[in-house]
């Protein structure tokens, strides 16, 4: 099973480029079960969050202090600024990443990435654009197997246990099977990470 997991994360890392998600590895089909958004708004879902829980990095030390900063680029584009510090070494790490496309009826928006000409599909599952956002992935190879990204965000670094348990709930009644997944440290950051 390991090395089906190495396998499979070394394909879902090529596939992405420099884009290494946290995912969860299963059989089968990809869900079918999952409901986004029915509307999604780009224009306040613009700003800053912060990433709370999410599923393992395969191959990599999750990284801490991470924060997503989306905001509006040229034309009808949006960028994810990303920032965090790399657990191993202890250096900040910045990125950004072009959102290719938003399908506002669906409830996703595509990002780029190096090695795939069509992007990535991140669907948001359930946010109120003020305290929390659910995001959802799913890579399918053959219907074999599936590689599950999702991470849970809030817009305060710190938010209370009753912002997270609520959404820890959302998330439980959108099909995310929460069981393997963790918390990312938020604490002893420096301020413009």
């Amino acid at each position: 099973m390991l090395n089906q997991v190495l396998y499979i994360s070394v394909i879902l890392m090529l596939s992405l480029g420099s884009h290494a998600l946290p995912v969860k590895v299963s059989k089968g089909a990809c869900p079918k079960n999952m409901t986004a958004v029915g509307d999604l708004n780009m224009k306040k879902y613009v700003g800053i969050w912060y990433p709370q829980l999410t599923y393992p990095l395969y191959l990599k030390a999750m990284p801490k202090c991470v924060k997503y900063n989306v905001t509006k680029s040229t034309g009808n584009k949006y960028l994810i600024r990303r920032s965090d510090i790399d657990s191993k070494s202890g250096k900040v790490r910045r990125r950004s990443t072009l959102i290719l496309r938003v399908d506002r009826k669906g409830g996703k928006y595509t990002i780029k990435t190096n090695k795939s000409p069509h992007g990535f599909n991140i669907f948001v599952l359930d946010t109120d654009y003020k305290t929390y956002s659910i995001q959802y992935g799913c890579i399918e190879l053959g219907g074999i197997i599936n590689i599950v990204y999702v991470i849970i965000m809030t817009r305060d670094r710190f938010p209370s246990s009753e912002v997270i348990q609520r959404t820890q709930k959302l998330a439980k009644l959108s099909g995310i099977d929460q069981k393997t997944m963790v918390p990312i440290l938020q604490n002893g950051c420096p301020i413009d990470v």
